[in-house]
């Protein structure tokens, strides 16, 4: 199986689908089971890279190719696909990442005068990247931060010119190199069946560096990304780790939201938007399965694959329902001890996983989201008890969906009260908390996602 081969077929897939590129992978896989480990990683490798890099491997590619030169989608990702092994793959051969892109222009084969030009046209922009695309010239950061940034590290040009404008260029840099690693491996551990000092050993028997969390109680992260979907020999694969009852990945910022319900004290917890279901599971393993959870989604099929998550790490106490939040009766929920709202966002805080969303969000998508959130906050407000509490959290870092929503919310129902994150989080260093007493993380400052909550309590 030619793993290029496959990468250019997702890519071209992304270039012209709104699919997730998970979404996309996933199905390239699912046509192709027989595609052992080894290839697997390097598809994953070159598709979220490539997606990734976009931006700057174009603008390196542009350094040499004619600007009258048009290329089709197909021969502007071959190109991306040898330029990203060039200038980021330090493991693979150049003369082997040109050959081997370079045959993805020739495949099938085409014996025309205008494929063999072609096919030179790919080998000569690529050898001359071999020689000098590491030293390719951006626009100077003192002079023009907002392209520097943009084209040398690969993000939409509104998007830094935002960030830029309400954090300023040490943070935008900072967040923006982070947010271009890959993040490690994840996982909760499920404390009703095991303890996370016993299966960290566990992993580092089975030679995987596994170490824990230092920002959640009940966090373990892998720093070894080259273990295998598929093992011949019996050895502990990720498929393993997938299917266990005892684990869950889940990114440890995400991991802080359940605890601010205070769910050990807690008989009946409602979560307004709960697919895929991490939070709602850690909650009820935190409740120790005692109680009532009610998982509410807006779809039929993210609330069976919920079902689903529950089944297989065996919470026990969760009760569905399909339900869009912003518009339905919550009036079922006036009994809660506490409500969490884990609202749909931009999802900016987890570009280390799902480099593709930098290229799939616009302005105008994250205002109405904010209003999404607002209408989320808004239509439980009036049902909580007196005293209940109210958590509602994203996992972006913009303060359009998360402070200034908030802020939007205490105005117009000022019943409510902010409680500090960090009583209810002891363990979470003080700067991923704010001065107003919410909890935000960033890849570059904590190690994890960036992730935003506040805890809001009901006045008697």
């Amino acid at each position: 199986m030619n793993a290029r081969k496959v990468a250019l077929e997702c890519l071209l897939t992304l270039s012209h689908s709104n699919a997730s590129i998970a979404a996309v992978v996933d199905n390239a896989f699912g046509r192709r089971p027989a595609i052992d480990g080894r290839e697997r990683r390097l598809v994953n490798g070159l598709v979220y890279g490539v997606t990734r890099w976009q931006k700057q491997l174009d603008w390196v590619l542009n350094q040499f190719i004619n600007p009258r030169f048009q290329l089709d989608a197909k021969h502007r990702n071959i190109l991306r696909l040898g330029a990203f092994q060039l200038l980021h793959l330090d493991g693979i051969p150049a003369h082997a990442a040109i050959f081997e892109t370079v045959q993805l222009a020739t495949s099938p084969p085409r014996k025309s005068s205008r494929g063999r030009k072609t096919a030179g046209f790919i080998n000569a922009v690529l050898r001359s990247i071999q020689r000098e695309g590491k030293t390719v010239a951006y626009p100077p950061l003192d002079a023009n931060p907002t392209e520097h940034i943009a084209s040398s590290l690969s993000y939409p040009t509104w998007l830094v010119k935002q960030w830029l404008h309400t954090r300023g260029v040490p943070w935008t840099l900072a967040f923006c190199r982070a947010s271009n690693q890959i993040a490690p491996l994840a996982f909760r551990v499920n404390t009703l069946l095991t303890q996370r000092e016993e299966f960290c050993q566990f992993l580092e028997m089975k030679g995987l560096s596994a170490s824990l969390s230092k920002i959640a109680p009940d966090g373990i992260a892998l720093e070894n990304r080259t273990i295998t979907t598929f093992d011949a020999t019996g050895e502990l694969t990720l498929k393993d780790i997938l299917n266990r009852k005892d684990l869950y990945v889940q990114d440890e910022s995400a991991m802080l939201v359940a605890h601010l319900l205070s769910p050990e004290d807690a008989e009946f917890i409602v979560d307004l938007c709960a697919a895929p279901g991490g939070k709602t599971t850690h909650l009820a393993h935190l409740m120790k399965n005692t109680g009532k959870i009610i998982a509410v989604d807006a779809s039929a099929e993210k609330i069976s694959l919920l079902q689903k998550n529950c089944r297989r790490v065996e919470a026990h106490n969760v009760e569905t329902r399909v339900m869009d939040a912003t518009k339905a009766d919550l009036k079922f929920i006036k009994t809660a001890d506490a409500v969490l709202i884990d609202a749909p966002c931009s999802g900016f805080g987890t570009l280390r996983r799902h480099p593709d969303i930098r290229w799939n969000k616009t302005l105008e998508q994250i205002r109405a989201l904010s209003e999404i959130q607002y209408n989320l906050l808004k239509n439980a407000a009036t049902h909580i008890k007196p005293g209940g509490i109210l958590v509602y959290s994203t996992c972006s870092i913009e303060p359009m969906e998360n402070e200034k929503v908030i802020q939007r919310f205490l105005a117009n129902f000022p019943m409510y009260k902010i409680e500090n994150a960090q009583r209810f989080l002891p363990d979470v260093p003080s700067s991923a908390i704010t001065p107003q007493g919410f909890v935000q993380t960033f890849p570059h400052e904590h190690g994890v996602d960036g992730a935003f909550a506040a805890r809001l309590r009901k006045e008697v």
